[in-house]
């Protein structure tokens, strides 16, 4: 199964007294690892709605006041930590903004986001405390990152923001994976649990998975006993055969259901609802293959996020592809996606047009190293966000942001990071950081 849990020291504190939010270099202070959203529910009834209003351990950052000051936008809002949390680890979710931010918790700096328009958690933890708590989100504006955006916000906007609290042992991430089997008539799916421990002391727990297929019936069930130390993470492997039939594709969206269920000292501690597709993708001399067969695109182009009533429409007009925009996107948009059977082509966040395409010195950012660390954050933090999307068929690694060292190396960190699913460069100029794929 292809996943690497931790891709680069981007990811962790970055020595942040002695950074600089003006630095390129500066893309992240204090943020948690990367990961594909999950919600934590306190029973199976709830977890099996789906609904976030329905989780005891999630709390939205409601009463937002705004204030303004030389930096840029000040947003402070509230949110109540109940005292069944006490034992837990607490993460701030912010599912994007329109230019760098940094977070403060009860006055307390919980850090900082260069790319404001990929997900990121805060581990708040030390900084919440019982009762109500107050968040404040600094939105830059200007900012360092405006050199990465074709129209940086002049009133950056804030998206969802929440509090998730999860056990001192949780569940930090779900991956996909799938392939098919040397018969040609079966998929080999693939399911990795990534267990993450906040004790140094060994603390072993029970981890319980269900996966039930789109018809209602049960796949498989079983469990595994894990044991961590020294806040370590492990995953637990999964594998299953099923008909090729059965797995995703626009044609038969077949979406499954997996439960994740933890228990420690005979005590369950949270179920985690994720809804999964398999299937392979590749190209092949210009044709998307999936499922090992070519797939027949028609393709629509979007220069904003299109709304749910639009893909209907788009549907019954014979569309089945979408090339969708940089910037941020609804976790609404890709859900549906997935279960209307869209093959979506997903843009990073990265546009750098309004720079030119010469790469000398001081031309565009793609060949300036002191971007690097940038470029391959926006990268790797996107990819993570929305790996599990069955309908995310490809990637455009940016938009008309001339060429260079820092695309060369964001190219070849998706592929590191997923070698088969097709990366797209349309301004790539026939250099090989560009599959090819005809749309």
């Amino acid at each position: 199964m292809r996943y690497i849990p931790l891709v680069t020291a981007l990811f962790s504190t970055l020595g942040a007294a002695a950074q600089s939010y003006d630095s390129p270099a500066t893309v992240a202070i204090d943020r948690d690892a990367p990961r594909s959203e999950i919600v934590a529910y306190s029973t199976l009834s709830d977890a099996l709605t789906f609904d976030r209003a329905a989780s005891r351990y999630l709390r939205p950052v409601a009463d937002w006041q705004e204030e303004r000051n030389e930096s840029g936008r000040l947003l402070t809002g509230e949110f109540t930590m109940p005292f069944a949390w006490i034992d837990r680890e607490l993460f701030l979710h912010v599912a994007s903004a329109g230019s760098s931010y940094e977070v403060t918790v009860n006055g307390k700096r919980a850090g900082y986001v260069q790319d404001g328009a990929t997900p990121a958690d805060f581990d708040i933890t030390r900084l919440a405390t019982e009762g109500k708590n107050r968040v404040t989100v600094t939105l830059f504006a200007p900012a360092v990152a405006d050199a990465l955006q074709r129209n940086p916000e002049a009133n950056p906007a804030l998206g969802e923001c929440y509090v998730m609290a999860q056990p001192k042992m949780r569940v930090r991430d779900v991956v996909v994976d799938a392939a098919l089997a040397d018969d040609g008539n079966n998929g080999v799916l693939g399911l990795g649990i990534v267990m993450k421990t906040h004790s140094l002391n060994p603390k072993t727990t029970r981890v319980y998975y269900e996966l039930i297929a789109p018809d209602s019936t049960k796949v498989l069930d079983g469990y595994k006993d894990l044991t961590l130390d020294m806040r370590r993470e492990d995953t637990v492997r999964i594998m299953q055969v099923v008909p090729r039939s059965q797995m995703w594709s626009a044609g038969q969206p077949n979406l499954y259901t997996l439960i994740v269920k933890t228990r420690f000292e005979g005590r369950i501690n949270e179920y985690v609802p994720v809804k999964v597709g398999f299937r392979t993708v590749a190209a092949d001399k210009g044709r998307l293959l999936v499922n090992g067969e070519p797939a027949e695109l028609r393709v629509k182009e979007f220069e904003a996020e299109p709304q749910s009533g639009e893909l209907d429409t788009l549907r019954k007009l014979g569309y089945n592809t979408l090339r969708l925009p940089a910037g941020r996107l609804s976790r609404e948009l890709l859900n549906r996606c997935d279960s209307l059977g869209f093959y979506v082509v997903d843009q990073l966040p990265i546009d750098t047009s309004r720079a030119g395409l010469s790469r000398k010195e001081g031309g565009n950012p793609s060949n300036d190293p002191q971007w690097l660390d940038a470029y391959l954050d926006r990268t790797q933090q996107h990819y993570h966000a929305v790996k599990r999307h069955p309908s995310i068929v490809a990637f455009s690694l940016a938009r008309e942001s001339a060429n260079g060292i820092n695309l060369y190396e964001s190219y070849l960190r998706l592929k590191e990071l997923e070698p088969d699913r097709p990366v797209i460069y349309t301004e790539s100029g026939g250099e090989w950081n560009s599959d090819r794929l005809d749309l």
